[in-house]
Order: structure tokens, then C-alpha cells, then sequence
């Protein structure tokens, strides 16, 4: 483990650090925040429902935001603005009681995480070109990691006051803010500079045979295989996020107590992290591109649906959660890898922007699309339908390669010495 830790780039292991801390502060407040409106502020669950709702929407105009502000306005000033705004967001969540104040607040915090999400996606690119799925699978990890820390330490400042969730939150970011703003800047300056010595070296190799610099090419955003990609996530998310919506209430339905419920989670959060031998023996036996990754993971939560539709019992629903975990683990981070692959130099914020944001409309959609599945053909129309459009994906992930322009590429020539 040690070994495999150190082969990283020192800049990737500081940001799946960041990484961890900044998902461990977000997961002191996003589980218990229906609660929290429920019973502390007083309204209906319907509410806390559709506050929700609203703060996903507000998260996706962030992802998208945030990703042009990396691009066109610079990596540091897009972190310090998007982690200012999430510290000041949660120290004032902590301080008020009022439901309309509140609201506003959740909003914008959704907002700003929104904004800061698809950065650390972003710099793991930058950082590290070559690192391919491996940094972006590492930052997967982390996040991970973060989400199951947090949601214990929410639990435990919870206990204690409600406000220290938030506060707990804002020094998390505090932290996160100071890695970013110290710490980092080293490394992408290190790296420009490198990348600039071997922009000389090779202008002075060309020069002194009196040629100009070799053409760099320059690619073109493929938005065929880009709407492809981000189709067959926007999807995989809706199947997904029936775990957290409809299916929690099926199954106290079937007489599972929400302690059981709660527990699948420990499941989930356990095997994405202590579950990674497996996935890359999965990876290296069926999945050796990426490509073939996402149509694996398509299939196995099409499996995971199918052996839901098929059982009432605790231990099936144990089953379909292992199954539907190894196909997060071959989906989530299957995508923005690809999406890297063919993203022009420059464009990274904008093209992880993107992939972050269609996740955010998946958790949108999904909830509102599997209530009206549910009412209107029951729990076993539902999971029939959900395995139906985990197909769906398959096909967008299959064709995505089909619809992936060449690249066009600009010569960009130094003139010759005279």
C-alpha cells in the first residue's frame, strides 16, 4: 500500500489530501440535512425534498461556472473565491435558525461547492497529463474516503449541536483554502517551468538545424463523444440515485429498519476503499480500456437492478448494493478520464465542469423520475425500468468513440533565425 502511495506524483498525493479534508467537511452537513430541516427548523419533509432539489441545481450552475472560471480566469483565484464563499456559507448555516435565511444560504453554499467540485477533478489533469485513470481514480478515492469520515463526524458533532456541523465544515475548508493557496502553487509552478525548459530545448534543437519548432497540435472540443459521454453518466446517475430516494422508503415498506438501510452504506463507502485490489484485478481480466470499463459498469448496474426486482429479502439487497458499488467504482471515474483524453489544452475546467454538472442533474432528475416510476407501476416496474436505461447507457457509452472527431490540429510554427 505504502509503495503503491508513493508512485503517485507528490502534487497528486497533496491533492487527494485536499481532496479527502474538502469531502470530509461537505459530509459533516449533506446527510443530515434533511434532518435538520425536518426537525430542527420545523418543515415538512417535502420541503427538505424540494430544498434539496434546488441546491443540486444551484451545485450544477456552479459545476459549469466554475470550470469557465478555471479556464479563463485562473486556477488560484477560481479556489480561493469558490472555498471563501463555501467557509463564509457555512459559518453563517451555523449561525442562523431562520428557515428563509437559511435557504438562501444553502443555496448559495450549494453554489459555491458547485464552482470548487470539478477544479479538483481539473488540477488532477493538469497536475499529472499523463497519470490518466490513475490520478482521476485516486481523487475518486479520496472523496470517498472523506465521505465516509465525515459522515461518522457529523454524526458525533451533531450529537453536541446541530451548528457544529457547519462550523466543523468551515474549518475543514480552512484547511483545504490553505493547502490549495500554499502548498500547490509549488507544484503547477514546478511544472510550467519544466514544461517550458522543454519548450526551449526543443526550439534550440530546431533552430540549429534552421528549422522552425515542430507543430504542437492543438485539438478541437469533440462534442459528439462529449454529448455521448455525458448522456450515458446523466443516466447511470438517475439508476443510481434511486438508493438514496425511492428505494429507502421500498424497502422500510418490506419491514428493513433504517439502521439496515444505513448500514448498506457502510457497505458501499467500505468496499470504495478497501475494495481497489479487486476493481483493478476486475479492470486488468475484463476492462483494459476505458472505453470497456464504463460498458462494464453499465452492465453490472443493470445487474444490480435486475437482482433487486427479484428479491424482498435484507441479504438481496446486500447482494445488489456489492454489485452496484463495483459499478460506480468501474463508472464514476471511467468518465472523466475520458473526457480528459480528447479535452484541448485549456479546456480542462470547462470539459470537468461539464462532467460534474451533468452528475448534479442526474441526483436532480433521478428523485423526481423514480417517485412518478414508483406511483404509477410499483417497485417492480421501477427496477424493471431503471435495468432498461442502465441499457440505455451502454449504448451511449459504446458509440461515444464513434462520434469523436479528429482532432484539428494548428500549426503553431516560431519563424526561422535569420
Amino acid at each position: 500500500m505504502k509503495e503503491k502511495w508513493e508512485s503517485y506524483p507528490s502534487s497528486i498525493r497533496l491533492l487527494a489530501i485536499a481532496a479527502v479534508i474538502f469531502s470530509t467537511g461537505m459530509a459533516c452537513i449533506w446527510p443530515l440535512v434533511t434532518i435538520y430541516i425536518h426537525e430542527y427548523l420545523g418543515k415538512p419533509l417535502t420541503v427538505a425534498g424540494f430544498l434539496l432539489l434546488l441546491n443540486q441545481g444551484a451545485f450544477l450552475v456552479g459545476s459549469l461556472v466554475g470550470g469557465m472560471l478555471f479556464d479563463r480566469w485562473g486556477k488560484m483565484r477560481t479556489i480561493l473565491l469558490s472555498s471563501a464563499g463555501i467557509i463564509m456559507m457555512s459559518v453563517c448555516l451555523g449561525l442562523t435558525h431562520d428557515f428563509t435565511v437559511y435557504t438562501i444560504l444553502f443555496l448559495l453554499n450549494g453554489l459555491f461547492y458547485g464552482t470548487l467540485s470539478p477544479v479538483i477533478n481539473a488540477l488532477a489533469v493538469v497536475l499529472w497529463p499523463e497519470g490518466g485513470r490513475k490520478g482521476i481514480n485516486m481523487i475518486y478515492v479520496a472523496l470517498n474516503a472523506g465521505v465516509a469520515a465525515g459522515s461518522a463526524l457529523g454524526g458525533v458533532l451533531a450529537s453536541v449541536s446541530f451548528a457544529l456541523t457547519f462550523f466543523g465544515n468551515a474549518f475543514a475548508q480552512i484547511i483545504v483554502l490553505a493547502m490549495f493557496a500554499f502548498i500547490l502553487p509549488r507544484h503547477v509552478k514546478a511544472m510550467a517551468e519544466k514544461a517550458k525548459s522543454g519548450g526551449d530545448r526543443t526550439k534550440t534543437a530546431g533552430e540549429s538545424v534552421g528549422k522552425a519548432a515542430p507543430v504542437k497540435p492543438v485539438k478541437n472540443v469533440a462534442w459528439g463523444a462529449l454529448v455521448m459521454l455525458c448522456a450515458g453518466l446523466l443516466i447511470s446517475w438517475i439508476v443510481y440515485v434511486q438508493w438514496t430516494t425511492v428505494l429507502s422508503a421500498y424497502m422500510q415498506s418490506l419491514g428493513i429498519s433504517l439502521r439496515q438501510y444505513s448500514l448498506l452504506w457502510t457497505i458501499n463507502g467500505g468496499l470504495i476503499l478497501f475494495g481497489q485490489p479487486l476493481i483493478a484485478w476486475v479492470i486488468r481480466r475484463f476492462a483494459r480500456t476505458l472505453k470497456a470499463q464504463m460498458l462494464l459498469g453499465s452492465y453490472v448496474f443493470v445487474l444490480s437492478m435486475l437482482i433487486l426486482s427479484q428479491t424482498t429479502s435484507y441479504a438481496g439487497f446486500v447482494a445488489a448494493m456489492f454489485v452496484m458499488t463495483l459499478g460506480e467504482m468501474l463508472v464514476w471515474p471511467a468518465v472523466p478520464t475520458v473526457a480528459a483524453e480528447f479535452t484541448p489544452e485549456g479546456r480542462e475546467g470547462f470539459i470537468q465542469g461539464l462532467v460534474s454538472g451533468t452528475g448534479s442533474a442526474g441526483r436532480m432528475l433521478g428523485p423526481l423520475l423514480g417517485a412518478f416510476i414508483f406511483q404509477n407501476f410499483q417497485a417492480q416496474g421501477l427496477l424493471y425500468i431503471m435495468a432498461g436505461l442502465a441499457l440505455l447507457s451502454v449504448i451511449f457509452f459504446a458509440f461515444h468513440s464513434s462520434f469523436q472527431k479528429r482532432s484539428h490540429q494548428v500549426p503553431v510554427q516560431t519563424a526561422e533565425k535569420m
